[in-house]
């Protein structure tokens, strides 16, 4: 199967859920097929790369690709992230015209369109080029979800995705709640597959040359160079630095936990709204008890900060999925989820593999993060329910073959 992907992140630009998701499903993908991926250049990739039966285009343009050569754009902010916009349609152009001059041997024989932003390509590949467009949906904050990332009053981003899932063959999703979000705000005219991702960490912690013992020190290190005392907990939070994460609620809610831990130190990975974040640490109190990493983090120093936590918590209002779900519970870390997480994180419910936020709100978020940081035996049980949920549950090989099972009913069981 020939298969065009359309999408906005691909390795070696890798920054979030998405760009992670196509990192770990391609190489399953490639086993057997060939990929013509387009995505966005962050000013730095090649415009053209081949690897085995992986095609990668990156089309540059000069004004937004000497932007994005200086410093990577902050979805957080209003002109960035208009600028970030601008450079996505204006890809998806040159995506489109790329496709358009493929060779009848090179036509793909499906186009994979990842989330609704890449919308002008899919459209066009639609009615122009008459290629079977299939559409996954990765996240809805843009158009459909309660808390929207961006102001759209005339609901025009909401019509748009309604019309592309209109024209696509499938829709894929990755939890049973973002398909009833999507059938509830009308997608009923084309069929909707639920496929769950695997886990961030799962080919790093199969690997036998991993060295556990030098993680634990590279956690100790981390620590120290933080200023963390040893015997202080460590409650970890990892993703954007923005609303829809919950971010707001956790840094109020510390004012409450830290009566009941007083030497809990809250530590961020991620970017975003980095002066949101620290105008509430001033006006909280909460300095030296809310560190930073400063940005991005990624790799082994990620499994670091996660090795460093004695519990992590997310208490996002929304997740399409929520992969730093799975790298925490991987990692064996204590897991605390809000409620936009999926209920498929919650494992058994006489052995609930994650602590979930009954609400929203600093208190409740408050009252979540207190009983895991002073309940031992609690922090054991999640984080051995939470191990083995996504060690036996999740899997990227049995991701790729679901999806690659969906591409099939989209031809119609061609090729």
């Amino acid at each position: 199967m020939r298969i065009a992907y359309i999408v906005n992140q691909f390795p070696p630009s890798v920054t979030t859920g998405l760009g992670r998701y196509v990192e770990l499903i391609t190489p399953y993908l490639a086993r057997e097929h060939r990929l013509a991926v387009c995505t966005l250049n962050d000013g730095r990739g090649p415009v053209h790369h081949a690897s085995g039966t992986v095609t990668v285009y990156r089309p540059l343009g000069r004004v937004l690709g000497a932007i994005n050569r200086r410093r990577r754009l902050n979805r957080t902010r209003g002109i960035e992230f208009l600028l970030l916009t601008l450079n996505v349609v204006v890809s998806n152009w040159r995506y489109f015209l790329r496709l358009r001059r493929l060779g009848r041997d090179e036509r793909p024989d499906l186009v994979a369109v990842h989330d609704t932003t890449n919308f002008l390509c899919g459209l066009l590949c639609h009615y122009v080029l008459r290629l079977p467009v299939v559409l996954h949906v990765h996240t809805t904050e843009y158009g459909i979800a309660p808390q929207r990332s961006i102001s759209d009053p005339l609901r025009v981003f909401a019509a748009v995705e309604r019309w592309l899932a209109r024209v696509a063959r499938r829709v894929v999703v990755p939890t049973p709640e973002v398909r009833d979000q999507l059938t509830a705000a009308g997608w009923d005219r084309t069929p909707i597959d639920v496929v769950y991702l695997g886990g961030t960490f799962e080919r790093v912690l199969a690997d036998p040359a991993l060295d556990r013992d030098e993680l634990r020190l590279g956690a100790a290190a981390l620590r120290s160079r933080l200023t963390i005392p040893p015997d202080d907990p460590v409650l970890l939070f990892v993703g954007r630095l923005e609303r829809q994460k919950g971010i707001y609620e956790l840094l109020e809610a510390m004012r409450s936990v830290r009566k009941d831990v007083p030497g809990v130190r809250l530590v961020l990975v991620g970017e975003g709204d980095d002066a949101g974040v620290a105008r509430i640490v001033a006006e909280t109190g909460l300095d030296g008890h809310v560190l930073t990493s400063g940005g991005f983090v990624g790799g082994r120093a990620l499994l670091e900060y996660y090795a460093m936590a004695d519990a992590c918590v997310f208490p996002s209002l929304f997740e399409p999925f929520g992969l730093v779900a799975t790298e925490s519970m991987a990692l064996a870390r204590p897991t605390i989820l809000g409620a936009g997480f999926s209920r498929v994180f919650l494992g058994d419910a006489d052995r609930p593999a994650a602590r979930f936020i009954a609400g929203t709100g600093p208190d409740a978020v408050a009252d979540a993060v207190t009983e895991v940081l002073t309940d031992p035996k609690l922090r054991a049980a999640l984080a051995e329910h939470g191990e083995r949920l996504v060690r036996e549950r999740l899997s990227w090989a049995r991701t790729a073959s679901e999806t690659l099972a969906v591409y099939r009913a989209a031809l119609g069981g061609r090729p």
